[in-house]
């Protein structure tokens, strides 16, 4: 996974499961992925070490990620998405329409 698919994958657990962090996991997250702050701009702002602020980062993932594994709710919310993009649905909506 690079850089830019992994920060779309964390905005979209962030989406989901945020608020079952800890505010200051939720600022740390928002600031890395939704900001594109840097491990120095982050660890300046809570004055923490560059470890620090990486370490959060990764425990905070890992957090979102296991919440995704027990519930499923972004897979979920993957496949209706693509359904709702299939043509032959899109017909069939206007039909009821």
């Amino acid at each position: 996974m690079n850089a830019k698919e992994k920060a779309t994958r964390m905005n979209e657990l962030l989406d989901t499961y945020g608020n079952l962090l800890t505010p200051t996991q939720q600022k740390i997250m928002s600031d890395k992925y939704r900001c594109d702050l840097s491990l120095q701009e982050i660890s300046e702002h809570f004055y923490i070490s560059r470890a620090a602020a990486l370490d959060a980062i990764k425990v905070a993932g890992k957090k979102l990620e296991e919440y995704e594994k027990k519930l499923h709710i972004v897979e979920k919310k993957e496949k209706i998405v693509n359904i709702i993009k299939d043509p032959k649905l899109k017909n069939k909506i206007k039909e009821v329409w």
